[in-house]
């Protein structure tokens, strides 16, 4: 294993052409580690150089939590305060799980439904006049309801408004017979309908 922040300036230019023009890992050969190294990344360390790359901090990452960012590892610390998308509701850093909604980045926990005020989290939503809402409560607020299945009316699907509800097609036929009363003529009976053999 190699340490590449040991090498720094320790590598002769020739070696690194030979290296490149004949394949041969050469360096590998002078720097071998002995003794504790940090594998991370996909790379190798001492563990006096697995640092939070911020030179004001230096900090050990061995001993804490870090976070990659433009090819350097930095500190939770440092990533939050210096590179990590802050809350649109909160303000606070996301370090972790984000949602982005809205053209927008928040904690999954302040993303909430615009009506029952419960996180939306990272589940489906509906966004209505610039307002994200939960599923059944985008469909109880704005989903035209069929009175016959009390299921939704779906874009595309045929549907009959009579007696001041909204029905699909196949859901508005006679009580009693159930004859299909879409453009028939029918009588409403204790708010129902009825075909005019039936409303007697």
């Amino acid at each position: 294993m190699i340490c590449l922040d040991c090498l720094q300036g320790k590598i002769d230019e020739r070696y690194k052409s030979l290296c490149v023009r004949h394949g041969i890992d050469l360096i590998s050969v002078l720097y071998i580690f002995r003794g504790p190294f940090v594998l991370a990344m996909g790379k190798s360390w001492c563990p006096e150089h697995f640092v939070c790359a911020n030179p004001r901090c230096g900090c050990k990452l061995i001993d804490v939590g870090f976070v990659e960012e433009g090819g350097h590892l930095y500190c939770e610390q440092d990533y939050a305060q210096h590179f990590a998308p802050k809350c649109h509701k909160c303000t606070r850093a996301i370090v972790g799980e984000c949602v982005n909604a809205l053209s927008q980045q928040w904690h999954p926990e302040c993303f909430l439904c615009g009506k029952c005020h419960q996180p939306i989290g990272g589940t489906q939503f509906h966004i209505e006049e610039g307002k994200p809402y939960c599923e059944k409560d985008w469909g109880a607020m704005f989903q035209t309801m069929c009175a016959g299945c009390e299921f939704p009316i779906e874009p595309g699907d045929r549907w009959v408004e009579a007696m001041s509800k909204n029905f699909h097609s196949e859901c508005f036929y006679c009580m009693t017979c159930q004859v299909s009363l879409e453009g028939q003529p029918f009588y409403c009976k204790s708010g129902k309908p009825f075909c005019k053999k039936h409303a007697r």
